[in-house]
C-alpha cells in the first residue's frame, strides 16, 4: 500500500506550460519532481496560440520541438489595416536567429499533451492529476504541501527542498504568502472566437487598427483561425458573445461569417507582476508571476521563459548548498525581462486600439 507521506526534491503545483516544461527540464536533470495538477488532465480548449523562437529552443533542450514542428505552421507576420480595410503597415520577421521562426501558429492543448506524455519517459518525475492543493508550510529545511484528491477525501502529504507555484493568474499560492500584483487591469473586454477552420487564405496575423472596433485574426494550423473582438463600455457580454452576433463581427473583418466555430468566450486583459517571485522556498513562475496582454503573443513565452531559467539553478542548488545563492538570480534576470514584453504590448495595444479616428489616421501616417 501506498504512503500517504511522499518526499521529493521539487514540488510544482499548476500544470499548464510552465509546470509541465519545468517538470521536463527537471526531471532531464534527474532531479526528483512532483507535480500536482487540480484537473483531470491537461487543457482541451484553445488558449495561447503563438509560440516563439525561444520558446522552440527550450522545447529543443528536453528533445520535444520536432514533435511541435509536425503539427504547427512555422513563420508568419502580420498586416495592419486601417478602418477601411487599407494595409498600412506589414511585420514579416524571418529571420532564424535562434534557428527557428521567430514566429509559430500552434495549439496550446496538443503542446500540453506532447509536455505531458514525455513526463511518463521521466523516472524522477510524478504527477498528480486531479488533485488539489489544500495547503502548504515552509519550514527551515522544505516545504511540506498538503493535496487532496478530486475523486475522493483522499489525502496526502508531500514534502520537498523547494516549492514552485505555476497556478495561473489567480495563484492560491501567491495570495496565501500576501504577495500583491502590480500594474494595471485593463477595463476593456474582449471576445475571442475560435474557428474549426477558416476559408482565410491570409497565412499571417490581420490587426484592424479601428477605433469603433479594434480586432485581431490569428492564423492556426490545421486551418484553423481565432477572431479576437474588443468591446466597447456598456456592451452586454451575453449579447457580445451570443453566436448571431459574433456571426456579424466577423463578416465585417473577412469571409469567415458561416464557418463552424470551435468557442467563444469573453476575456479581460492584464497587464501585471508580482512584487516578489520569491519566498523563502517557495517561486512564482508563468501567470502567477506576470500577466501580459495579448498584443505581443508573449504570455505563455514568458511562462516558458521562467521555467528554463529557474530550472537549472534549483537543479544546481540541490546539488551543492554553496550554490543557493544563485536562486536569486532567478528574479533578477526574469522580472525586468517580463517588465518589457508586457510594454511592448501595451504599445502595440495602443497601435491597435486608437482611441479616436484622427489617432488612428495619425499611427497610419507614422
Amino acid at each position: 500500500m501506498e504512503s500517504n507521506f511522499l518526499n521529493t526534491e521539487i514540488l510544482i503545483i499548476g500544470a499548464g506550460p510552465t509546470g509541465l516544461l519545468l517538470a521536463n527540464f527537471l526531471g532531464k536533470m534527474g532531479v526528483k519532481t512532483l507535480l500536482v495538477e487540480k484537473n483531470l488532465s491537461t487543457v482541451q480548449e484553445p488558449r495561447a496560440v503563438s509560440i516563439d523562437d525561444e520558446s522552440m529552443r527550450a522545447l529543443q533542450a528536453v528533445n520535444l520541438s520536432t514533435q511541435l514542428e509536425n503539427i504547427m505552421v512555422s513563420g508568419y507576420g502580420s498586416i495592419y489595416k486601417g478602418p477601411k480595410g487599407d494595409v498600412f503597415a506589414s511585420v514579416k520577421p524571418f529571420q532564424k536567429d535562434y534557428g527557428f521562426e521567430k514566429r509559430n501558429a500552434f495549439q496550446q492543448p496538443e503542446l500540453e499533451k506532447i509536455l505531458s506524455d514525455n513526463l511518463s519517459t521521466l523516472s524522477s518525475v510524478r504527477t498528480f492529476f486531479n488533485w488539489k492543493m489544500i495547503e502548504f508550510s515552509q519550514k527551515p529545511s522544505n516545504v511540506q504541501v498538503t493535496i487532496q484528491s478530486q475523486q475522493s477525501d483522499k489525502i496526502k502529504k508531500l514534502t520537498g527542498k523547494f516549492l514552485v507555484a505555476c497556478d495561473g493568474a489567480s495563484s492560491t499560492i501567491r495570495k496565501s504568502l500576501n504577495i500583491p500584483l502590480q500594474g494595471s487591469t485593463f477595463e476593456e473586454t474582449w471576445v475571442i472566437v475560435d474557428l474549426l477552420k477558416t476559408i482565410n487564405r491570409n497565412r499571417h496575423t490581420e490587426v484592424f487598427c479601428n477605433p469603433d472596433r479594434p480586432c485581431i485574426t490569428l492564423p492556426g494550423p490545421k486551418q484553423t483561425r481565432r477572431y479576437e473582438f474588443m468591446l466597447r463600455s456598456g456592451e452586454n457580454i451575453d449579447h457580445a458573445t451570443s453566436e448571431l452576433n459574433v456571426r456579424t463581427l466577423m463578416e465585417s473583418v473577412g469571409p469567415d461569417k458561416n464557418q463552424k466555430i470551435n468557442s467563444i468566450r469573453s476575456y479581460t486583459f492584464h497587464a501585471r507582476v508580482a512584487k516578489k517571485w520569491k519566498d523563502q522556498r517557495v517561486f512564482l513562475a508563468g501567470d502567477a508571476a506576470h500577466l501580459s496582454p495579448p498584443f505581443a503573443g508573449q504570455g505563455m513565452n514568458s511562462g516558458i521563459r521562467d521555467a528554463g531559467n529557474l530550472a537549472w539553478k534549483l537543479a544546481v542548488s540541490l546539488s551543492d548548498a554553496k550554490n543557493k545563492k544563485i536562486l536569486d538570480s532567478y528574479e533578477e534576470e526574469r522580472k525586468p525581462h517580463a517588465l518589457e514584453m508586457i510594454n511592448l504590448a501595451l504599445k502595440m495595444g495602443r497601435i491597435m486600439n486608437p482611441r479616436n479616428h484622427f489617432k488612428a489616421w495619425r499611427i497610419r501616417a507614422f
